[in-house]
């Protein structure tokens, strides 16, 4: 039996592969969908997925922190209290029935290679970039709470804030969806029984699924009330605007009369 640790980290800058491979100096090749990796030993490997996760395999906290140093992460030694991240432990067990077994926090390999790696490093990955966006959600949950609240006292200025807050959600789940693909699964898996079901099993057991669910939920619930309230107060402004047209319609009747039998 071999153990094996893996941790994903969420990098709060936007770093493509190319910044990623010359300043950490190690050549990443593609993998699946929006992933690449890099094999520096026979069990030490470096997994960066494009939505700003990258994967560390049987690297120790020392060269963790180098790591991230020198991609100016600041404060890189307090990565775990300062960064959002998940691990897990992985075990090679060559007598396993089946392909594999996932446990709570550990999941058994019949076989440790390269796909299962990089099956695995994509599914945590997602995992931490769902809770990057769960985060953002309940910030933005937060503000538009604040926006209801506000919307007794309407103006021109709130409904310019309205709008741009129902825009800015709409492409926080565009981004999402965009980045994450967690409704598509891999090509790769098409070809591959065992994959499929070690992906379908591991992102069941990060309940990806019903996160995702949770986030559009409380997404279109905010951008139902948001259209409701821009709704209501549209047709207020346009009930004022019909009413000062009826009243310059009678003020223009008034001074005809007026002129027509001399009153002024």
């Amino acid at each position: 039996m071999q153990n094996s640790n893996f941790i994903s980290i969420y990098l709060p800058p936007d770093y493509s592969v190319q910044e990623i491979s010359e300043q950490l100096t190690i050549p990443l090749r593609k993998g699946i969908e929006a992933t690449h990796y890099a094999q520096l030993t026979d069990n030490r490997w470096l997994f960066f997925c494009q939505f700003d996760v990258l994967t560390f395999i049987n690297w120790n906290r020392l060269q963790i922190i180098d790591a991230l140093e020198k991609l100016g992460i600041d404060r890189a030694h307090h990565f775990t209290e300062n960064l959002l991240h998940q691990d897990y432990q992985i075990t090679h067990d060559a007598k396993l029935e089946r392909a594999f077994k996932i446990d709570n926090d550990i999941i058994r390999l019949q076989e440790f290679n390269h796909s299962s790696l990089i099956i695995v490093a994509l599914v945590l990955a997602q995992s931490v970039g769902l809770e990057h966006f769960e985060i953002e959600v309940e910030r933005n949950y937060t503000k538009g709470r604040k926006l209801l609240e506000k919307s007794s006292r309407f103006s021109w200025i709130q409904r310019k804030q309205f709008s741009d807050y129902a825009k800015q959600i709409s492409l926080l789940r565009h981004d999402m969806v965009l980045d994450l693909m967690l409704l598509d699964k891999p090509d790769v898996l098409w070809d591959n029984e065992d994959l499929e079901r070690l992906y379908t099993q591991l992102s069941e057991s990060l309940e990806l699924k019903s996160r995702f669910d949770i986030i559009s939920y409380k997404l279109d619930t905010l951008k139902d009330d948001i259209a409701m309230i821009m709704d209501l107060h549209h047709h207020k402004h346009s009930s004022f605007l019909e009413w000062i047209i009826i009243l310059l319609i009678l003020f223009e009747v008034i001074m005809g009369l007026g002129e027509h039998f001399n009153w002024f």
